[in-house]
């Protein structure tokens, strides 16, 4: 299995691009180049929402306890800006104690 480079960010969105949706999962490429050449066929399929863009990001190299997480917004031009960046995913718990009364209640 080839290690993922990029993925593709789709987003669909209103008329206006001020509401703006993910209209798919990202789509994982062995390189961005790749991904970049794919992009305009992808966006044409996008048929939920009225106006659709789409983005490729390098994604950086993972380690077994991290993920992937993609920051993006609409500019005021209608283009998408996105960023991917890493983030720990250690484990995910909470301590939580039950505290009793004098008499023993709860």
């Amino acid at each position: 299995m080839e290690p993922i480079v990029a993925v593709m960010l789709i987003l669909g969105c209103d008329h206006s691009m001020m509401v703006c949706r993910q209209a798919d999962q990202p789509v994982h490429y062995a390189s961005v180049e790749s991904c970049e050449a794919d992009r305009d066929l992808r966006v044409r399929f996008v048929d939920k929402y009225p106006m659709a863009v789409a983005e490729c990001i390098e994604v950086p190299e993972l380690g077994s306890d991290r993920k992937v997480v993609i920051d993006w917004r609409v500019d005021a031009a209608g283009g998408l800006l996105a960023e991917a960046r890493l983030r720990d995913v250690g484990p995910l718990t909470a301590k939580a104690e039950l505290r009793t009364t004098a008499a023993g209640g709860v």
